[in-house]
This record gives C-alpha cells, sequence and structure tokens, in this order.
C-alpha cells in the first residue's frame, strides 16, 4: 500500500496540481489524488468499472444509477426494519411480474406493486442523501452511466472532506431500491426525452448495426421491452458483482492535503466489500466486408447525409496517438484540415471526421452532408476519398505534420487546466485501465510520432472494408407506454431526519469562510485606451495564453452578428488567403475563433507563450484587412436553410421559441433574427462591414498567461486596432418583458412527439434593492433550484410525472432596478401526464407550501455552497469580475449576498412569494400532441392560443 507518484519524463516540466497520486486501500480500492490549491473546492467521484456493456439491453446499471440516491439502510428511512419487510414483497412481487405475460394479471400486480410501494413510502425521507450532500458543502451532485463505467460524483468544499467520505462510503455499503417503481417511471420519461430528440432513433439503428454482436449495440438506458419487466433481484447480484473494491476508483482533485487525507479515505472506504474484480470476455468485432450499405431514417426533408464507418481504435490501442494525427489533417481547431476545406469551399455542406474509443472498440467515421439539391453521394464520396488518400499516400507537408503535433499538445495541456475538467479525465482514464502516468505518455508519445506512423494508421484503418449510411426522409415508431395508474407515493416524512443523520451532526466541523474575489488583487485592469480596458490575470499551469477580446454589442442588438461569427471562419484578409492565414496561425499553434451572444462579440485567440506578438501580428492584420469572398456565402446560406428544416422538428427549439414569444412578442430573438430570405441576399462586404462595425464598439480585453502588464499593451497597442474603438457599448441591452392581465395557454401542436415540454410564466415587479434581490435567489432554490425543490419533489420524486423541472426568477442587470424580474418554470413530461404535471405545477404556483425553518437553512446552505465551490478557475477569474463590474459592482456581489440571506426564513421566501408571485396570471407555454392531451381539461389553465411556426419563428 505504498503511496506512488506518477510522473513521467516531463515531470519536472509539469507543476504540481498537474501530478496525481495512486494509492491503494486496504480492500483492493484504488485512489488517485490530485492537489490543486488554485480554487476552494474538491472535486470526489467514485467509479465503478461496469456499464450498460455488463447487462446489455437490460437498463440495470442505469436505473441501478438512478436508485443510488435513494438511500441505504441508514439514510433516507425512519424505521428499516419495519420498511425492508415491504420491500421484500415488492422485490419478489418484480420477480413475478418480469415472468408473467398476461396483461390482466401483469396489471394486478402492478396495483399491488403500487400498493405496497405506498406503504413502504410511510418510512422513507425522501432525498436525504441529497440533503446530505448539500448540508455539507456539496454542489453539482450527479451520475452517469456509459457503456464502459458508472460514476458518481459532485463537488465540496474542502473542510468537509471527512463527511464526504463518510458519506459516499456509507452510500457504497447497503443501497436500498426504495421508491423504486416511481423512479422507473422517471427513467421512461428520460427515454421519451431521447426519442423526440432529431436524429436519436437513427443513431439507435446505426450504433446497433455498427456495434453488433458486441454489447455496444444496445442502448445504454435499456430496450422499453426489459424496463417493462425489471427484477430487484438482478440489479442486486448486479451491485454484488461489480460494486466491490478492488473493481471501484476513488478520484479526488482539488484543495487538500494529500497525507491528511489518505487516513480518511482509508478509514470510511476500506469498509466496501473487497471482492474480486469481474473478468470479462471481449466480444470480437467482426470486419466489414467490401462496402457494406446501410439507410436510416432522419425526419428532415431535402437534407442528405452520409458516413462511412470504419473499424476504430480502443481507448488502450497503440496506435490511438497516430490516429489522433491523422483525424487532425482532416479536421482541426484552425479548420485547415483537408475535410474542413471541403466545407469551407462550399465542395460538400458539411463535412467531419469522428474518432472515439472506449474501452473494447473504437468509432472511426467521416459524416458528410452533400450540398442541397444539386449533390449526389457518390459525387460527395469521391472527394473524401480524395482527401482521406492524401493522407495515406503523405501528402502533406512537414511543416503541417508538425503544427499538428503542436495542436495534439496544446489541447492536451488545456484540458487539464481545470479542477473539474482534470477530474473528468482522471476518472475517464482510470476507467480504461490505464496509469496517470500511460496518458502522460501519450503526450511524449506525439513528439516521437514520424509522418510514415501516420500515414501507416490512414493506411490501415481508412480501407476498403466500411459501412456505407446513407439517410432517406422518414420515422421510426415510437415505444410509447401509457402513463400507469397509479396512486401517488407520497412519502410523509418530508421533513424527518434519520438517526445517521444526528450521528453526523456529533462529527466536528471545521469553520472556514468562502473565498470571495478580490478585485484589486487577484487580476490587473488598467486602460488601454478610453474605450478598451485590459484584465489581466496570471496562468500558474502552462505556456497557453488566451486573450479574449468582448466587443460589447451582441446578437439581440444587431442580429446580423449571427452570421458574421460563422463567416469571418471562411475568409482571409486582402494579402493572405484562407489557407495561407489559417497556416500561418496553425504553425504557431494558434486559435482564432469568433463567437457572439445575446450581448457581446467576441473574439477568441489562444496560443503559446512564446508565439504571443507573431500570433497577435496575425489576428490584427485579419481584424483591419478581412477581405469578404461572396463564394464562401453559400455555406452561410445552406447553414440557415438546414436550421429551418430541423427547427420544425425540433420540440425543444419550438418550445424555447414559443417561451420567447410569450415573455417578448415581437422583440423574441426568433423574431427578430434574419429571416432565411434575408440570409439568400447577403453580400460578403456586408458581414465584413458588420463585423467593422462590431469591433469599434467599447471593449474589455482579458489575458491570462506569463506576460506582465507593461509588456502585453504595448503589444495590444502595435497590433490590434484598439485605437479605432470609439463607439460606447449600449450594454445592458434589454427588452421589455410582457404582462398579461388573465391566463393563457399557448399551444403548438405536434403529433409525434413522446413528451409535452411546458414553460410557465409570470411577470412580477422590479427588485429594487439587493437584499429583495437575494430574496429572489433564496426563492429560486426553494422552489424549483435542486432535487430538495418543492417542484423536484411534488413533480418528480413523489409523483414520476416529469423528468426536467425546474424553476428560476430571472433578474435584470442591477444597472436597470426599475425593469421587472420574470418567474419562469419548466417541465417536461409524457404527453398524457401533461394535465397531471401542469396541476401539481400549478397548484405550487398559486398556492406555495410552506416548510419547516430547516429546509429553508439547506436552501442557504447550498447558496453558500455554490459561492465557495463555483469560485473561478484562473482563466475565468477576469471574466467573472469583469461582468461584476459592468453589472454595477465593485466589489464580489456575493459577499453581501450571503450576508443577507444569513438572516433571511421561511417568512422572507413567503414575502417574495406574495409580492412576486402569488395571485398574478401564469401563461403557459406547451408543446405537444394535442393526441395525448384532453384539450378541454387544459382550457382550465387559461384560454387556449393554437400557435403555429409563423407565428414564432421568422
Amino acid at each position: 500500500m505504498a503511496l506512488t507518484c506518477y510522473t513521467n519524463i516531463l515531470s519536472a516540466q509539469i507543476p504540481e496540481s498537474l501530478k496525481v497520486y495512486e494509492h491503494t486501500l486496504s480492500n483492493g480500492l484504488t485512489v488517485w489524488l490530485n492537489e490543486d490549491h488554485t480554487q476552494p473546492k474538491v472535486f470526489g467521484a467514485v467509479v465503478v468499472k461496469a456499464g450498460s456493456k455488463d447487462c446489455p439491453n437490460t437498463g440495470i446499471a442505469h436505473y441501478f444509477e438512478h436508485m443510488m440516491f435513494k438511500g441505504t439502510d441508514k439514510i433516507g428511512t425512519t424505521d428499516y426494519d419495519a420498511e425492508k419487510v415491504v420491500l421484500d414483497s415488492i422485490a419478489a412481487k418484480y420477480d413475478e411480474l418480469a415472468a408473467t405475460q398476461d396483461s390482466k394479471l401483469r396489471s394486478s400486480i402492478q396495483k399491488e406493486i403500487n400498493e405496497m410501494s405506498v406503504r413502504a413510502a410511510e418510512y422513507v425521507i425522501p432525498n436525504e442523501f441529497d440533503r446530505l450532500i448539500s448540508r455539507y458543502g456539496g454542489t453539482k451532485l450527479n451520475a452517469g452511466t456509459s457503456y464502459d463505467f458508472t460514476v458518481y460524483f459532485n463537488t465540496f468544499s474542502p473542510q468537509y472532506i471527512t463527511q464526504w467520505a463518510e458519506i459516499n462510503s456509507e452510500r457504497l455499503l447497503n443501497p436500498v431500491f426504495r421508491l423504486f417503481q416511481s423512479e422507473l417511471e422517471t427513467v421512461y420519461e428520460e427515454k421519451n426525452m431521447y426519442s423526440d430528440m432529431i436524429g436519436s432513433q437513427a443513431i439507435e439503428k446505426l450504433t446497433e448495426r455498427y456495434f453488433y454482436p458486441h454489447p455496444y449495440a444496445y442502448p445504454i438506458i435499456g430496450s422499453t421491452e426489459s424496463l417493462k419487466n425489471p427484477r430487484l433481484s438482478e440489479m442486486q447480484k448486479f451491485f454484488e458483482t461489480y460494486y466491490v473494491g478492488s473493481n471501484m476508483g476513488l478520484i479526488l482533485s482539488g484543495d487538500f492535503d494529500t497525507k491528511t487525507v489518505l487516513p480518511i479515505l482509508e478509514s470510511a472506504f476500506s469498509r466496501i466489500r473487497k471482492g474480486e474484480a469481474p473478468q470479462r470476455e471481449i466480444v470480437e468485432i467482426p470486419p466489414f466486408k467490401g462496402k457494406e450499405k446501410m439507410k436510416i431514417k432522419v425526419p428532415i426533408p431535402f437534407v442528405k447525409a452520409m458516413a462511412l464507418g470504419f473499424r476504430g481504435v480502443p481507448a488502450n490501442h497503440k496506435d490511438k496517438v497516430a490516429l489522433n494525427i491523422a483525424m487532425a489533417l482532416l479536421n482541426n481547431s484552425n479548420g485547415t484540415g483537408y475535410l474542413d476545406k471541403l466545407t469551407v469551399e462550399h465542395k460538400v455542406m458539411a463535412s467531419m471526421a469522428v474518432n472515439e474509443s472506449m474501452n473494447e472498440a473504437g468509432i472511426l467515421g467521416i459524416l458528410v452532408v452533400p450540398k442541397l439539391f444539386v449533390q449526389s453521394y457518390s459525387a460527395a464520396e469521391k472527394l473524401v476519398w480524395k482527401e482521406i488518400n492524401r493522407i495515406k499516400t503523405g501528402d502533406f507537408s512537414e511543416e503541417t505534420f508538425q503544427s499538428l503535433k503542436l495542436e495534439q499538445k496544446r489541447e492536451y495541456d488545456s484540458g487539464l487546466e481545470d479542477i473539474s475538467v482534470r477530474a473528468q479525465a482522471m476518472m475517464r482514464i482510470f476507467s480504461q485501465g490505464k496509469s496517470w502516468n500511460d496518458y502522460l505518455d501519450e503526450v511524449a508519445r506525439i513528439d516521437d510520432l514520424s509522418k510514415e506512423d501516420v500515414m501507416d494508421v490512414a493506411r490501415k484503418y481508412f480501407n476498403e472494408n466500411y459501412l456505407y449510411v446513407t439517410k432517406k426522409t422518414g420515422k421510426y415508431p415510437k415505444d410509447n407506454l401509457p402513463k400507469p395508474d397509479y396512486t401517488p407515493v407520497v412519502p410523509r416524512n418530508k421533513d424527518a431526519t434519520s438517526n445517521y443523520v444526528k450521528q453526523l451532526q456529533e462529527m466536528p466541523e471545521k469553520e472556514l469562510e468562502p473565498r470571495l474575489l478580490d478585485f484589486e488583487k487577484d487580476i490587473k485592469i488598467r486602460p488601454v485606451t478610453s474605450l478598451a480596458t485590459l484584465y489581466a490575470s496570471p496562468n500558474p499551469v502552462n505556456d497557453i495564453f488566451s486573450l479574449h477580446l468582448v466587443f460589447g454589442i451582441g446578437a439581440l442588438e444587431r442580429p446580423i452578428l449571427n452570421q458574421t461569427a460563422g463567416y469571418l471562419h471562411f475568409i482571409g484578409t486582402d494579402s493572405l488567403s484562407f489557407n495561407d492565414f489559417r497556416n500561418r496561425l496553425q504553425t504557431l499553434g494558434s486559435t482564432l475563433a469568433f463567437e457572439v451572444s445575446d450581448t457581446d462579440f467576441d473574439v477568441k485567440v489562444s496560443g503559446f507563450e512564446a508565439n504571443l506578438q507573431e500570433t497577435l501580428t496575425l489576428v490584427g492584420d485579419f481584424m483591419r484587412h478581412a477581405k469578404a469572398d461572396n463564394k464562401k456565402l453559400g455555406q452561410i446560406v445552406d447553414d440557415a436553410k438546414v436550421s429551418n428544416k430541423a427547427f420544425a422538428k425540433s420540440s425543444e427549439s419550438l418550445a424555447k421559441a414559443l417561451l420567447e414569444k410569450v415573455m417578448y412578442g415581437e422583440q423574441s430573438r426568433f423574431w427578430t433574427k434574419l429571416p432565411l430570405s434575408r440570409i439568400k441576399k447577403l453580400k460578403g462586404q456586408e458581414l465584413v462591414d458588420a463585423f467593422n462595425e462590431a469591433r469599434k464598439v467599447e471593449c474589455s480585453i482579458h489575458y491570462c498567461g506569463s506576460h506582465s502588464m507593461d509588456e502585453v499593451i504595448p503589444l495590444l497597442k502595435e497590433n490590434l486596432p484598439v485605437q479605432e474603438i470609439n463607439v460606447p457599448s449600449a450594454y445592458p441591452y434589454y427588452r421589455e418583458t410582457l404582462s398579461y392581465d388573465e391566463p393563457v395557454v399557448y399551444f403548438f401542436d405536434m403529433p409525434d412527439v413522446s413528451q409535452s415540454i411546458v414553460y410557465g410564466y409570470i411577470q412580477g415587479d422590479a427588485l429594487k434593492d439587493e437584499k429583495t434581490r437575494h430574496a429572489a435567489k433564496l426563492f429560486t432554490g426553494y422552489f424549483g433550484g435542486d432535487m430538495s425543490s418543492l417542484m423536484f419533489q411534488e413533480i418528480r420524486e413523489f409523483r414520476s410525472f416529469a423528468y426536467r423541472v425546474n424553476a428560476r426568477i430571472n433578474q435584470p442587470s442591477a444597472k436597470l432596478p426599475d425593469k421587472p424580474a420574470t418567474f419562469v418554470t419548466m417541465l417536461s413530461t409524457q404527453g398524457d401526464k401533461t394535465l397531471d404535471a401542469m396541476t401539481v405545477l400549478d397548484s405550487l404556483i398559486k398556492k406555495m407550501p410552506e416548510r419547516p425553518e430547516a429546509r429553508v437553512d439547506a436552501v442557504k446552505q447550498s447558496i453558500l455552497n455554490s459561492v465557495n465551490n463555483e469560485y473561478p478557475s484562473f482563466r475565468q477569474i477576469s471574466p467573472k469580475i469583469y461582468t461584476a463590474l459592468r453589472n454595477g459592482y465593485n466589489t464580489d456581489p456575493n459577499r453581501e449576498l450571503l450576508a443577507d440571506i444569513e438572516n433571511m426564513h421561511m417568512k422572507d421566501i413567503s414575502g417574495f412569494y406574495e409580492k412576486h408571485v402569488a395571485g398574478r396570471p401564469v401563461v403557459y407555454a406547451i408543446v405537444g400532441s394535442s393526441k395525448h392531451i384532453d384539450m378541454k381539461k387544459l382550457a382550465s389553465f387559461g384560454t387556449i392560443i393554437k400557435v403555429k411556426r409563423k407565428d414564432i419563428y421568422k
């Protein structure tokens, strides 16, 4: 059990924050520890090397993950001995149900299960695990199931490391499958949500064909038939087989001391059974034989789509590093890849390479969208093969090859900068059976690659045996399960606490103040010109700089900037063609990107510090001398055409547009955007002119790197057109929200969707002072913020009426104290549950229940946790301080927030509710199928106004 520091030949060059220490507990559980004191938080995760491939098509791994939030024999129960008697009977009934085909008998068994579930709920303390995590500094509690592994994770404040270890190890000792019937309904809702996503069923069919007979062929969530016939006894076997110390890993990254933490982890997690890591037989996937053809259905007309699927490599394969370079020759961050150029030159509408590695197989493919109407599949495929063959024959320069190696190293380094992102990498790498040393060695191996290595892997994997997939317009039938006739399982112990909680409360706690931003010490601020300000912060990790120019004008004020941001990626300058310009950036290891948000136009530059001056010279030349090219407009027009078609088929997009129409009327972003007819008439110079106008608007410049401010400012003035910035920003740009005198239901009918998406909207009053704004945040957390909120518990947890639920008070900028706030709720639910879900939601809005003061304390704790755990990473410090400053704050606004909510109680939440929510008309915006909703009953929520696409989308 010796402690080992994994480093490699580069160890002397990497900071302590990137080193990972590996330790094995006495029960065989592997621990990876990564100390990083740059942020006051710890990311903690438990990784289990078991995923859907270990229970193919059953969904057990996934719904077991759901059940791990329901507690144990100690957590989440008032009397486990009494509860267990009923739970054992329920488990037996599920085995009986799985063995029964007769529909009447099945219905009878399900009714018995429901009756027993109601009885068992008399002992349940709902969401106690979630509340414990929050009570002891936790945020962002979540879990995920993949083909290969399952992970449970959250972020927490460092002083609670002992409690975190205790709670998360206890969770793994004896999990209890309580509230299973209602949680299974929630899984159905999740499946419905996926089935409504455009192309999801096509991807499922393609995955099955690509991977068969390997278990990767089956969906992680499982088949509908399996979900209808769950066996709790099989779930228990799954737990006993895979959830053992020798098959699990513990990942910690953040603000802790390794030597102090190890005894705590040994004491807590060594209680888990050691067991034996299961031995798996890997199912061989046969090679394709020649050009195997397949068609998939996607419900978007006119648009063609094609995929070439080759056999890829698993995660630990020796060819992976070389294959990554081969793929970068096809697609890369600067758009200089061979497939990128097919798109930029509008030889095809879109093309991209896919290279994903799971533990036992890999996906290697080329996705192509031929030009609309005029290009055949065969013509597009010939173009793609021509570019692939260039790699096989070595038709790429040594300069390009070296630049892509540089890019790969930059991407490796960038992917390890932030605690949370680094921890995600650690989880993935552990699950693949690698050591951290293996991962760092991959970076080192990039330098050793030769051009011939890349040519060899291209010839090896891009061969004549592949799956040729084409799209046809159509749709697959959906597995729609009618809502069950269950009595809602509403536990009566909503606010009780278990004996386990009382024991935890006896553990000593350290008092630590949350770390807040110091506007004077954390960054340096200096004017560059009268309307351009530099915000600089150091990079303590690597030699990669970032420089973001944020111009204070966005798409709401200037909708044409949406097209401008895309177009700028396709053009060069008056002295450098697109290829020459982008290749120069690539050679330097630098990137240039353009993005637009509601309020800002961003120019994002990154690269190696040694090349900062050369990079800025190139970027400055582009900013001053970008050259319009009308030939590149075809891509912008085609993108708009496809977006229009896809929009009409996406319930998510339609619901957002409908909500915008309800809230803003003719100021909806979907109404003020450029219509397709206008986009077709655009000229390249018009988009370049829009860029030139935007770059003259007031600008904040965010530099993160190792150069001093005295070095950076002259470089900015010498190379970038900062002297041309002469237009004050109109920030905060504001759209007036609409008020309603009576309840209304806006309804968009989509006959084929499984789920309804339901938004609720109320216009409140202005939040004129900071204390009221802080009460709004407390109300948001209480009503619809997390797993302990009213909406989550009453709609999802107790009644399984929805998979997604949330609510929030939207506050205008603090610079606009006279503008009204809005209250927006959201839920998505199976169509035939729409009225049930809305009835519960409407009752919560119209008569908000008041919970004991302990629940309010939990919300306050959650806000405190978020303030501490969301302290920004080093690159985000500057933008976060700038956001506060531009909204009128001279110090971290969280300081006053925490001071105010500390003295708030249930009466403050109720007072805010009464003033800003209660008694006001609720306007609902619904996208769903009228076939599954009683429209007469829906009218009880307000006057129904049926909406067409032309009413909400220009």
